[in-house]
């Protein structure tokens, strides 16, 4: 939906500068990816810093539209996880403040949201989510020298497609993979379908999967793209239907996702379906789905810590009680994502040098001791991206709560 939409935006854009990652080492430069970037701190003086400061970080998340609802719980546990870093590096001196701005879960919303946040907020890294927002605000990032923090899209495609993203979470390429492996060795399915979001994120993703399946001998009959937000599938679910495959893969967002689910469920469909976290954590979506949703078979970067999950859900849940949480296990990558900006800076005041978006990208991509909690130790590939756990979980009763679904197999993904 926005490879045209993503040339224009860039064509309107700024001229984008491609800056280097840069490594711990005041004086030294050495290689350290594939595109010839270097690894070095800017404007190290050696002397730490040890007044107390301030530091802002960017939020840009849908605030109105569709994916609001999204966009408020993941706040709530960013600000969660900012007061919590606040009150643990209080003694290094360190305190964030976040700075908001609305995507509505677009790429022109995303454009918006990056120029407002870096040209006149001057924060010096943003977090961010959702596939067709990180695709358009990388290239204003790369421009204003933003390091952007994407703690929930998980498309492939993103996988070092900008110098200044960090995916700060698992991505699905590797889900994926492991995935692949349990449905068609383990559980012997061969022929399968999907259904996808029209956007980044579910092309690439629904790309990846065939690729997945394919590797290991089986075959995508049919693949099916919905508009994201539609409020109809039944059209979609009827040619899989007919297709006859024996299972179907789900990547959908949450109102078109909680459509695709109805239509399961009024269909009858009588073929296992499978999905990723946020299908199958959703609240709304299972609650749409209802019967469907039994025996979903889903992806999970859920964390290992799961009580920690869940203490930090019943504390969004006491901020917002009326509100039907969606996400456990990306809030808890939200929240960890506010502790890697601040173990950043922590490591950059050691070394005297300025936060800046270009030296906190350059911590991450040199640093191997960077760590959250609920997460736990965050080790970063050399395109940015968080190697963390591929988790395959199985619902048993839609209605019961989702850290409560059955893990069906745990494997850590590899390079």
């Amino acid at each position: 939906m926005i490879g045209n939409d993503m040339r224009k935006l860039r064509s309107a854009s700024v001229v984008a500068v491609t800056l280097a990652l840069l490594a711990v080492s005041a004086c030294t430069t050495s290689d350290s990816s594939d595109d010839g970037a270097t690894t070095d701190v800017e404007s190290a003086t050696g002397t730490p810093t040890t007044s107390d400061e301030t530091y802002r970080i960017g939020l840009a998340l849908p605030f109105t539209g569709p994916s609001a609802a999204y966009g408020e719980e993941f706040k709530m546990a960013v600000e969660i996880g900012i007061e919590d870093v606040n009150e643990q590096f209080k003694d290094d001196g360190i305190s964030l403040e976040l700075v908001t701005a609305d995507t509505q879960a677009t790429a022109e919303g995303g454009v918006s949201a990056m120029n407002k946040l870096g040209a006149v907020d001057k924060v010096p890294a943003v977090i961010t989510a959702w596939g067709a927002v990180v695709s358009a605000g990388s290239p204003v990032a790369e421009d204003l020298g933003l390091a952007l923090l994407n703690a929930g899209a998980q498309s492939p495609a993103l996988i070092g497609s900008s110098p200044n993203l960090v995916n700060a979470l698992p991505m699905n390429d590797a889900q994926l993979a492991n995935y692949a492996e349990y449905l068609v060795d383990q559980k012997g399915y061969k022929k399968f379908a999907t259904i996808y979001v029209d956007n980044e994120t579910g092309q690439g993703t629904a790309d990846a999967f065939k690729a997945a399946v394919e590797a290991r001998g089986a075959t995508v009959v049919a693949q099916e793209s919905i508009r994201q937000d539609a409020t109809d599938a039944t059209t979609q679910v009827a040619k899989v239907k007919d297709s006859g495959v024996d299972f179907l893969y789900v990547q959908t967002l949450l109102v078109e996702g909680a459509s695709t689910m109805k239509a399961v469920e009024q269909a009858k469909l009588d073929i296992p379906v499978g999905s990723y976290a946020g299908v199958g954590e959703s609240k709304l979506i299972r609650a749409a789905g209802q019967e469907a949703m039994n025996d979903l078979i889903y992806m999970s970067q859920i964390p290992e810590d799961v009580d920690g999950v869940k203490a930090l859900m019943g504390r969004i849940q006491d901020r917002a009680p009326k509100m039907v949480l969606q996400n456990p296990s990306y809030d808890a990558y939200f929240y960890a994502t506010a502790f890697l900006y601040a173990e950043a800076i922590k490591e950059l005041r050691a070394q005297g040098a300025p936060v800046t978006g270009t030296n906190v990208l350059a911590i991450v991509n040199s640093s191997k001791d960077l760590t959250a909690p609920i997460v736990g130790p965050m080790d970063f590939t050399d395109k940015l991206t968080y190697h963390g756990p591929t988790i395959v979980r199985q619902i048993t009763n839609y209605e019961d709560d989702p850290l409560d679904d059955t893990t069906v197999d745990s494997v850590t993904a590899s390079n």
